[in-house]
């Protein structure tokens, strides 16, 4: 994936990410990461210098994640999956990978407030190098004649960014992730027969 992991750095991340879900944002401290690690607060903060810095860490990390699972399912053998199955599950990776960190927790409207305050740019860059992996996937399934993108005339950008927000709009309205998938499923397979 990226750098060489910090085993204590990544116990923090972890440890985190399970407060801020069971607690929200602003009712978990530096002071409950450093006892929720087993670790001491100077230690903590040799890592982190305050709890903004955790949050953008974790949300990295999530939205990394998300990328690299997002990348394995476009670069499977299309000997073994179908452009739909590539394309659903690199939607899956993205869309659910980073959205389910809130969702999950009682406490996801504080955690979604944080995160657009603290880490629009972590956001921005990812959303950005998920459509480039989309258009790229597309321009490929285009070459090797599996979709046509020349009538009507799309680019693969085009067709990328309208299939990442129509999958964007189904994760906003599904009241659960089985639900998403379920729709997601049906959304990839009517999307992708709408460009043969």
């Amino acid at each position: 994936m990226s750098k060489t992991k910090n085993p204590k750095r990544e116990a923090i991340l972890t440890a985190s990410s399970r407060l801020f879900r069971q607690y929200g944002y602003r009712r978990t401290a530096m002071e409950d990461i450093a006892k929720e690690t087993g670790m001491s607060r100077p230690s903590v903060y040799s890592y982190f210098k305050n709890k903004d810095e955790v949050f953008r860490s974790l949300s990295e990390r999530i939205h990394e994640n998300a990328l690299y699972e997002t990348s394995q399912m476009l670069e499977a053998d299309p000997e073994t999956t179908t452009l739909e199955e590539r394309l659903e599950g690199a939607l899956a990776a993205k869309l659910g990978g980073v959205h389910t960190f809130g969702d999950e927790s009682p406490h996801g409207n504080e955690i979604c407030d944080e995160a657009n305050r603290l880490c629009g740019d972590i956001v921005s860059d990812t959303s950005s190098r998920f459509q480039a992996m989309l258009a790229t996937a597309l321009r490929k399934a285009s070459r090797e004649g599996d979709i046509d993108l020349g009538h009507p005339r799309t680019s693969p950008q085009i067709a990328a960014e309208l299939l990442n927000l129509g999958a964007y709009g189904l994760i906003r309205g599904a009241e659960d992730s089985a639900t998403f998938h379920k729709r997601l499923g049906h959304f990839v397979k009517i999307y992708v027969a709408g460009l043969r």
